[in-house]
C-alpha cells in the first residue's frame, strides 16, 4: 500500500530482489527508553497513593495467587498522574533488575501511539535491533513477550493511555513483571488495581508552591511571607497540580511582586482557567497551559454528554444530588445515573462514597461556565436549566417548610413522607439552597429565587444557620428594592433583623427592625406592625432594655389578638414573659409562658412549644415551683429532641442542671451539665459553652470544691473570649479570683 512516495511492503510477496528503506518515524516520536524520565522536581504529598502503588509493584509473586499485574492511575487532566507514576517508578527501580521502561502513549493527541508502534520501541529498548524486528504486529507482540520472559522483573510505565486497546497488546506474559498505566479515562475493562487521584489537600498544595519557588530561588520567601495569600492562591487553582505549577511559574516570572498580586489577578479574571497559563514548557516538554487539557476531554464527549456536563456546572455548588441533575438537564430519573457514570468515567465528575451525590471540580465548573457563555444558544440553555432547578428547589422547600411548621397546607405539594425526611433534604442541600437564593441578584432568576428564600428562612433559623440567614435576607432585600416589591422588602427586613439578633448584633438588629416597623405603618399592615413591634421588643430585651421591651411586646400581643392571629399572638406571649421575668414580675411571666405553650400546642408548632416550655420552667423556678419547673424543662428537652434540635435540647439540660444544683442533687446536676456542654462545644457555640461552664462552676462551689469552681470559671471566661463577649469573660474571671 502506498500514499505518494511511501510504501509499506510488510506482508507482501516478492518475486525478485527489492530495495527499500524502513521508516519508523510515522506518527508520534517514541519516548520509550531503558531508563525512566527524570522524577518530578516538586513532587509533594500523595503519601497514601505512593504506599499503595509500591505495595502492588512487588514483582515477587511466585507464592501469590492474587498477583496484580496492572496498576492504573486515573484522574482529571492535570491532577498529577504522570508525576505520581514516575515518582513511584523511580522509588521502585531497585525491585526490577530487568529494567524500567516508559512509553508516552499520547492517547489524547491527534495521533495517539499505536500499540504496534509502542511495541517496536519497547523491543528496541530491550535490546532488539530494528533490523531484527518481525514484519507483522502479531509476531512483534510474540517477540516482545518472549524477550520479557527471558529477563528479570521489568516495570513498564504506559503514560497517557486513552483506552484499554492501547494497553492489552503490551501486557507481558509473565506475572513477575509489572505494568503501571495512567489515563484520563477509567479503564474499567482492564482487571487492574485502580487508583483515582483527586486534588491535593490545601497543605499539600501550599507545600508544592513553596517548594517550586524555593527550587528556583532558595532565597524566595514570598510564600512564607504571605501564608494567607498562598492559601487563597491554591484554592483558586483548585489545588490541581498542573494549575499550581502554572501559578508557581507565573510567580517566578513576576518576581519580586507579591503573591497577593497574582491572587488579585485570578480573582478578577473573567475566565480563570484561561488565565492559568505561563510561557515555556515543563520538564516533560508539556505546555504550561490549563485550558487545552480540559478542551481535549470535553471534545471527546458526544453531544448528550457535553450538554449534561455544561448543565451540571450550573448547579449552585460543586456538589449536587441526582434530583438536581435531573432538574438541570431534563434527563429522566431512570436514565440519569448512567449518564452521570459516563461523565465520572472520564473524571469530569466524581461520586460520593454513597453514590447519592456527585462533585465537579471547581476549575471544571469555571471552564463549563465559559462554554455556556460562548454562544447565545448555550447561554439560553444555561438560564433555562437554572430556572428549572429553582422551580424544583422551591417546590421541595415549600413542602419541607410545611413539615417544619408541623402542619401541611392543602394547596402545597407534600413531597416528603415525614418531618425527618424533609429536614434531611434541607440539611443535604443547605449550601446549594443558599447559593440558589443568591441567584435573585440576576433579574432572570429573581422570581423563583426570592420565593425560595422565603421558604428556607424558617429552616435557617431552626438549624441556627444565622450567617447564611443574613446572606439570604440581604439578597432578598436587594431584589425587593430592585423590583419595588414592598411586601418582600418588609419580609426581608424582618428576617434580616432576626438573623442579626441571633448573631448578637443587637444594635444593627434594632435598626433593621425599626426600618421594618416604619414600612409596616406606611403599608398600613396591622399584622406586619405587630410583628415588627414583637421583633423590636425581643431585641430590646436582649439589649437589656427590659421595661421598653415589655411595653413593645405587650403592644404586639394586643395587636395580634385584634387581627385574630393566634400563632403570632402566642409568639408575642412567649417573648413577653422574658422581660417580665427580668423585671421580677414572676406571676405575669408564668401566665405569659403558659398561654404561649397552650397556644403553640393548639396550632401544632412543636418547635416553639418546646421553647415555651423552656421559658415556663425558668418562670416557675422563680416562684419556687421546683417540681413543675423540672417537668417543664423535661417536656422542652423531649420536644427539642423530637425536632432534632440539638441546641434546644442542650439548653433544656443546662436549665435542668442548674435547677438540680439549687436542689443539691449534685450527681444528676453534673451529668446534665456536662451532657449539654459537649453538645455546645460540638456546635462551636462558645457563648453558651460559657454559660454551661458558669453553671458547672456554681455546682462545684455548692459542693465546696473551690479549686474546681475556680478552674470552671476560668474555662467559662475562655469560652466567652472565643465568643467575643468581653463583659461576661471579665465577670467570670472576677468570680475565679
Amino acid at each position: 500500500m502506498g500514499d505518494g512516495d511511501h510504501y509499506d511492503f510488510r506482508g507482501s510477496t516478492f518475486h525478485g530482489p527489492v530495495t527499500g528503506r524502513a521508516e519508523h518515524g510515522h506518527g508520534p516520536a517514541f519516548t520509550a527508553m531503558s531508563a525512566l524520565p527524570a522524577p518530578p522536581t516538586a513532587f509533594t504529598g500523595r503519601e497514601q497513593h505512593v504506599k499503595a502503588l509500591l505495595d502492588v509493584l512487588d514483582p515477587d509473586t511466585e507464592a501469590r495467587t492474587d498477583a496484580v499485574l496492572i496498576s492504573a492511575v486515573g484522574g482529571l487532566g492535570g491532577v498529577g498522574k504522570t508525576a505520581l507514576a514516575l515518582h513511584v517508578a523511580h522509588a521502585a527501580r531497585a525491585r526490577f533488575p530487568g529494567g524500567t521502561l516508559f512509553v508516552n502513549m499520547r492517547g489524547y493527541d491527534n495521533a495517539p501511539t499505536a500499540p504496534e508502534q509502542a511495541v517496536e520501541s519497547l523491543l528496541t529498548a530491550l535490546g532488539i535491533g530494528r533490523d531484527s524486528l518481525p514484519s507483522t504486529p502479531e509476531e512483534l507482540y510474540a517477540l516482545y513477550r518472549s524477550t520479557l520472559d527471558e529477563r528479570g522483573s521489568v516495570l513498564i510505565v504506559l503514560d497517557n493511555v486513552s483506552d484499554a486497546a492501547q494497553v492489552v497488546p503490551l501486557l507481558p506474559g509473565s506475572t513477575r513483571h509489572r505494568v503501571l498505566v495512567t489515563s484520563r479515562d477509567s479503564l474499567d475493562s482492564l482487571t487492574a488495581r485502580s487508583i483515582t487521584l483527586d486534588s491535593l489537600t490545601q497543605d499539600e498544595a501550599v507545600a508544592l508552591v513553596e517548594r517550586a519557588l524555593r527550587i528556583s530561588d532558595p532565597d524566595d520567601s514570598r510564600a512564607s511571607a504571605e501564608p494567607d495569600a498562598v492559601r487563597r492562591l491554591v484554592d483558586l487553582c483548585g489545588r490541581l497540580p498542573l494549575a499550581l505549577q502554572i501559578a508557581a511559574a507565573q510567580l517566578r516570572r513576576r518576581k519580586p511582586r507579591a503573591v497577593s498580586t497574582l491572587v488579585a489577578d485570578l480573582e478578577a479574571a473573567i475566565d480563570r482557567v484561561r488565565a492559568l497559563r505561563a510561557p515555556g514548557r515543563d520538564q516533560y516538554d508539556r505546555d504550561l497551559v490549563l485550558r487545552p487539557v480540559f478542551d481535549v476531554t470535553y471534545e471527546r464527549l458526544d453531544a448528550d454528554q457535553a450538554r449534561l456536563f455544561r448543565l451540571l456546572a450550573q448547579a449552585p455548588t460543586s456538589d449536587f444530588g441526582q434530583p438536581t441533575a435531573v432538574a438541570l438537564s431534563g434527563v429522566s430519573p431512570a436514565d440519569i445515573m448512567e449518564r452521570l457514570e459516563d461523565l465520572a468515567a472520564v473524571y469530569l465528575i466524581s461520586a460520593s462514597p454513597a453514590a447519592d451525590r456527585w462533585v465537579m471540580h471547581d476549575l471544571l465548573r469555571v471552564y463549563a461556565a465559559t462554554l455556556s457563555t460562548s454562544e447565545p444558544v448555550l447561554a439560553h440553555e444555561a438560564t433555562d436549566a437554572r430556572n428549572s432547578l429553582l422551580q424544583e428547589f422551591f417546590l421541595r422547600a415549600a413542602s419541607a417548610d410545611q413539615h417544619l411548621h408541623g402542619q401541611l397546607v392543602a394547596e402545597a405539594p407534600d413531597l416528603f413522607p415525614d418531618r425527618d425526611a424533609a429536614l434531611a433534604w434541607l440539611d443535604s442541600e443547605h449550601t446549594s439552597l443558599v447559593r440558589a437564593v443568591q441567584w435573585a441578584e440576576m433579574a432572570e432568576h429573581s422570581r423563583f429565587a426570592t420565593a425560595l428564600g422565603v421558604c428556607i428562612d424558617r429552616y435557617l433559623h431552626v438549624q441556627r444557620h444565622f450567617t447564611d440567614g443574613t446572606r439570604v435576607s440581604e439578597t432578598l432585600l436587594t431584589a425587593a428594592r430592585r423590583e419595588e416589591d414592598r411586601i418582600l422588602e418588609l419580609f426581608s427586613l424582618s428576617a434580616l433583623g432576626n438573623s442579626r439578633h441571633q448573631l448578637r448584633q443587637y444594635r444593627e438588629a434594632a435598626i433593621v427592625h425599626t426600618n421594618a416597623l416604619r414600612l409596616a405603618y406606611a403599608l398600613e399592615d396591622r399584622s406586619a406592625q405587630a410583628t415588627s413591634w414583637s421583633n423590636l421588643g425581643f431585641c430590646m430585651h436582649e439589649w437589656g432594655q427590659h421595661d421598653i421591651a415589655a411595653q413593645m411586646l405587650g403592644r404586639a400581643q394586643e395587636m395580634f389578638a385584634q387581627v385574630g392571629d393566634e400563632h403570632r399572638e402566642a409568639m408575642a406571649w412567649n417573648t413577653l414573659g422574658m422581660p417580665l421575668l427580668k423585671l421580677r414580675r414572676f406571676d405575669e411571666a408564668v401566665r405569659a409562658h403558659n398561654r404561649a405553650q397552650q397556644a403553640f400546642h393548639r396550632v401544632g408548632d412543636r418547635q416553639r412549644e418546646a421553647t415555651a416550655w423552656l421559658n415556663l420552667g425558668a418562670a416557675l423556678r422563680e416562684v419556687s415551683r421546683f417540681d413543675d419547673a423540672a417537668n417543664a424543662y423535661l417536656n422542652a428537652a423531649d420536644l427539642f429532641a423530637e425536632q432534632h434540635d440539638r441546641y434546644g435540647e442542650a439548653s433544656a439540660w443546662n436549665h435542668v442542671g442548674s435547677l438540680l444544683t439549687a436542689l443539691r442533687e449534685f450527681e444528676s446536676a453534673s451529668e446534665a451539665l456536662h451532657k449539654c456542654e459537649a453538645v455546645f462545644v460540638s456546635l462551636s457555640d462558645w457563648h453558651h459553652v460559657g454559660h454551661v461552664r458558669w453553671n458547672i462552676a456554681k455546682l462545684h462551689a455548692a459542693q465546696g470544691q473551690d479549686l474546681r469552681a475556680k478552674a470552671a470559671w476560668m474555662s467559662s471566661a475562655d469560652a466567652y473570649d472565643l465568643a467575643g463577649d468581653e463583659q461576661l469573660a471579665t465577670e467570670a474571671r472576677q468570680y475565679a479570683e
